[in-house]
C-alpha cells in the first residue's frame, strides 16, 4: 500500500512539475510573458487597465499576502502583469514562480510543488529573493496547512507569496488560520481585489477627463488633502477648477450604473455601447457556482435574491426580506446575505447608535451591491428578459439613478476609509460606514466615522435641485452629536453652504 502511494505522489509530481515549466515560460525566455494569453488580451484591450491594487504588496519582504475577490474581476491578468512588471524591472526569470491550481489538489501536493521548484532553481537563483503566484489557491482544500508547513520549516525564507482565489469566503477563512506563519507588517496582508473604482474608469474610458482630473485625483495623497479640506467646510482649488467637468463626469457617471467597475462589461460597453448576455450569464454562474461550493440552494438563492434586489438601498430586515419566500428562519437570510458579503457581491450597512458610536446590529439594514454590475447580473436573472435592456431602462430613472449612487458611493467611502485606516490589519467596513435615523422621519443615507476624530453625516440627493427639507437629515445629525460636519452629495451642485458642504457624487467618487 505504501508503495502504491508513493508511486502515486510521483507521477502526480511528475504532472505538477510538466505543468510548473508550462505555466512560467519566461524561464526559458523573459520575453514569452508578452505571449500570455492574459498579457495579449489586456494589451489587446480598449481599457487596458492595470489595476493600481498591484502596487500595495510589499515584495521586498518575507509575507505571504491573499487577494480574494469575486471571479472575473481580473486577479490573475493582476499577477501577470505584476510578473511583467518584475520581469522588466530586472528581476531574474528563475525568481518568479507562478501556478494555477485549476485542477484541485491537496496540501501535501502543494508542499512538494513548492520545494521542487525552489530546490530545482536554486542555483541559478543564487540568494536572490523569489516571488510565489499561487493562482486559485482556494480551489485546494485546507491549503493552508501547506504554507503553514513550509514556513515552519522555513523554506519560504526570502519567499514573498502572493495568493489569490475566487471563492473569497473559503480565502478569508484559510487564511485567519495561518496566525504567526504569514510575516510582520503594519499593512493588510489580505487584499480585496475590487472591480475598478469610478476613478480608474474614468481614465480608461475617457483620455481628455484622465487628464483634466489628474492633478487633484490620480495622486492618493492629493486626494487626501482634498477630502481633510471637506472635512474642514472648505473645498480645494482643484475642485473648483474641475467644475466645467462635471457633465462629462456625469455622462461616465451614467455608464458606470450600467457596467460597474467590472473590467469584461466595462470592455464590451466601450467597443460597442451594450453588454453582452453571455457576460451576465458567466457572473451569474459564477456567484452561483460559488454558493454551491459553500452548500447555498440556488432555489433558494433565486428567491431572495428577488427580495435583495428590490430592498437595494433601503432599510429592510432579515424577516422581511424572507417574507415573500418559502425560508423558514431570519437566520438562513442573514446566512446566505453574509455569504454574498463575504464574496464581495453585497455590502451590509448597520444603523448608527450616535452615542455609543457603534453599529446597533439589531436594527434594520441596508444592503447594497458592491459593484453595480452585480445588481443588474441578479435583476436580469430575476426578470427573464434581455439583461442589458433591462438594465439601461433600469438606469435611465432617476430615482433608480439615486439608489445606484448612493450604493456606489458607500462602497467607494469603505474603500476610502481602508486606506485611511491606521489598522489595516483588522478593518471592516461595517465598522466605519454606517446609515442613520432619528424616530421614523429622519435618516442619514450614510455617516462615515473613522474611530478617531472625525464622524460626518453623508447625504445622498442626486437630483438637480436641493430643497430645505433634503437637509433635515443632516440637520437632526448635527444637532444629536454635536458635529460640525457634513456633506450632500449632489448632481450637479458644488458649494459650502451654512449646514453642508455640496459636492457632485462624480467628483467625491473620484476621491476613492
Amino acid at each position: 500500500m505504501v508503495n502504491y502511494i508513493n508511486t502515486r505522489l510521483n507521477e502526480v509530481l511528475l504532472v505538477l512539475a510538466v505543468e510548473l515549466v508550462e505555466d512560467n515560460p519566461w524561464w526559458a525566455d523573459p520575453d514569452m510573458i508578452n505571449f500570455d494569453p492574459q498579457i495579449e488580451l489586456w494589451r489587446n484591450s480598449v481599457i487596458r487597465w492595470a489595476p493600481q491594487i498591484r502596487r500595495a504588496f510589499d515584495l521586498g519582504e518575507d509575507l505571504v499576502y491573499s487577494l480574494r475577490g469575486p471571479r472575473r474581476t481580473g486577479k490573475t491578468t493582476t499577477l501577470k502583469i505584476m510578473i511583467k512588471e518584475l520581469l522588466e524591472d530586472g528581476v531574474l526569470p528563475w525568481c518568479i514562480m507562478y501556478y494555477a491550481f485549476d485542477v484541485e489538489s491537496n496540501p501535501k501536493e502543494l508542499v512538494a510543488l513548492i520545494k521542487n521548484y525552489l530546490d530545482n532553481t536554486k542555483t541559478k537563483r543564487g540568494k536572490k529573493r523569489c516571488f510565489l503566484f499561487l493562482d486559485e489557491i482556494s480551489s485546494i482544500k485546507d491549503w493552508q496547512k501547506g504554507v503553514k508547513k513550509l514556513w515552519d520549516q522555513r523554506r519560504l525564507e526570502n519567499c514573498t507569496v502572493l495568493a489569490t482565489g475566487s471563492n473569497a469566503a473559503d480565502l478569508k477563512i484559510s487564511t485567519e488560520r495561518l496566525p504567526g506563519r504569514r510575516g510582520h507588517t503594519s499593512d493588510a496582508l489580505d487584499r480585496v481585489m475590487h472591480s475598478m473604482s469610478f476613478s480608474e474608469f474614468v481614465s480608461v474610458m475617457d483620455a481628455d477627463l484622465k487628464k483634466a482630473t489628474s492633478e487633484a485625483f490620480l495622486n492618493q495623497s492629493n486626494r487626501a488633502m482634498v477630502f481633510d479640506e471637506l472635512m474642514n467646510r472648505r473645498i480645494h482649488p482643484s475642485l473648483e477648477k474641475m467644475q466645467i467637468c462635471v457633465s462629462g463626469l456625469n455622462r461616465c457617471l451614467f455608464d458606470y450604473m450600467l457596467t460597474g467597475g467590472i473590467p469584461e462589461a466595462v470592455e464590451q460597453y466601450a467597443r460597442s455601447n451594450r453588454v453582452d448576455e453571455i457576460t451576465y450569464t458567466d457572473h451569474l454562474n459564477a456567484i452561483l457556482g460559488d454558493l454551491g461550493a459553500l452548500n447555498k440552494s440556488t432555489s433558494m438563492f433565486e428567491q431572495l435574491a428577488r427580495c435583495i434586489v428590490r430592498a437595494s438601498g433601503w432599510t429592510s430586515s432579515w424577516r422581511s426580506l424572507r417574507k415573500d419566500t418559502d425560508i423558514g428562519a431570519d437566520s438562513t437570510v442573514s446566512s446566505y446575505v453574509n455569504t454574498l458579503e463575504d464574496m464581495f457581491i453585497v455590502s451590509v450597512m448597520y444603523r448608527y447608535d450616535s452615542e455609543r458610536k457603534r453599529a446597533l446590529y439589531q436594527k434594520e439594514k441596508k444592503i447594497h451591491f458592491w459593484d453595480p454590475f452585480y445588481f443588474h447580473v441578479l435583476n436580469g436573472w430575476i426578470s427573464n428578459k434581455d439583461s442589458f435592456e433591462t438594465s439601461h431602462r433600469f438606469v435611465e430613472c432617476s430615482q433608480n439613478q439615486g439608489i445606484l449612487v448612493e450604493g456606489i458611493a458607500a462602497n467607494h467611502l469603505a474603500q476610502l476609509a481602508f486606506l485611511r485606516s491606521q489598522k489595516k490589519q483588522t478593518f471592516l467596513p461595517s465598522t466605519h460606514v454606517y446609515y442613520w435615523r432619528y424616530h421614523t422621519d429622519r435618516e442619514v443615507d450614510l455617516v462615515y466615522n473613522d474611530s478617531d476624530n472625525v464622524e460626518i453625516p453623508i447625504e445622498v440627493k442626486f437630483q438637480k435641485k436641493i430643497t430645505n427639507r433634503d437637509l433635515d437629515g443632516l440637520i437632526s445629525f448635527k444637532k444629536q452629536t454635536g458635529t460640525d460636519r457634513a456633506l450632500m452629495i449632489t448632481k450637479d451642485v458644488l458649494s459650502v453652504e451654512r449646514e453642508c458642504v455640496m459636492i457632485p457624487a462624480c467628483m467625491f467618487l473620484l476621491l476613492a
